[in-house]
């Protein structure tokens, strides 16, 4: 005697493409984007590698910026000021204390406040400097 209700186990149903279904596919580009010319490739060229020469040249290229891109210093946050600034009214007084000063010799990171004004300084030296050299008369 057959039972009807038993449990079988489900047929496997394989996607025809791996593509997203719900969202669209993940376009990256290349790491190296290609170079069009307007003309067409001439084989001298490409048995002389002139074309291989091109292409390393550019990946040099793109491989500096990318090194130079991520060797950029990230400007730590200042969680110390942003707590302190959420303290509740009774402690009000300590809100606008000093921070301590670092000690001789131990490096600090620096705020994004502190990074922008000594980018401001040097741009106003920069434009002054400018103006010296080329006896243009400021404001």
């Amino acid at each position: 005697m057959l039972k009807e209700g038993i449990w079988k186990r489900s047929k496997p149903v394989v996607a025809r493409d791996h593509n997203g279904v719900i969202l669209p596919e993940n376009v990256r580009p290349d790491p190296i984007p290609e170079q069009r010319d307007d003309e067409p490739p001439c084989m001298s060229y490409i048995l002389g590698w002139e074309y291989g020469r091109k292409w390393l040249e550019r990946r040099d290229q793109i491989k500096r910026h990318q090194a130079v891109v991520k060797s950029m210093r990230i400007i730590l946050p200042d969680f110390a000021w942003w707590v302190n600034q959420r303290r509740p009214l009774y402690v009000r007084k300590q809100r606008f204390r000093a921070k301590p000063k670092p000690k001789a010799g131990h490096w600090q990171p620096m705020s994004a406040f502190a990074e922008g004004k000594q980018r401001r300084e040097a741009q106003e030296r920069h434009i002054q400097e400018y103006r010296d050299n080329s006896n243009i008369k400021g404001p």
